[in-house]
């Protein structure tokens, strides 16, 4: 037995919510993880300063952070998913 192929009204409102997420949640953990270093990228170099010497301070401050900037992100991205407030996450109604 085949399944019944999809009619034109569901194909018309295919969403991928999904891959939304995932990409929203991506950009969001980076974005805050910029913010979080920003202050270093700020700040000039010592005199006499190793030539990856942003590099390597960097890297210190992001230790053990990254994966609660995404967990946070994802977190962040799936409740505002679920209010509505992100482009393609709300239920058409009809």
């Amino acid at each position: 037995m085949r399944p019944a192929p999809p009619d034109d009204r569901d194909l018309a409102t295919f969403a991928p919510r999904v891959t939304g997420l995932i990409l929203f949640g991506l950009l969001l953990s980076l974005c805050s993880a910029g913010l979080y270093v920003l202050p270093i990228l700020m700040e000039p170099a010592p005199a006499g300063a190793i030539p990856d010497y942003f590099e390597q301070r960097v890297q210190a401050r992001l230790e053990g952070k990254l994966p609660w900037f995404l967990a946070g992100s994802f977190l962040a991205v799936a409740w505002l998913s679920i209010r509505g407030w992100l482009p393609g996450s709300r239920r058409r109604s009809g």
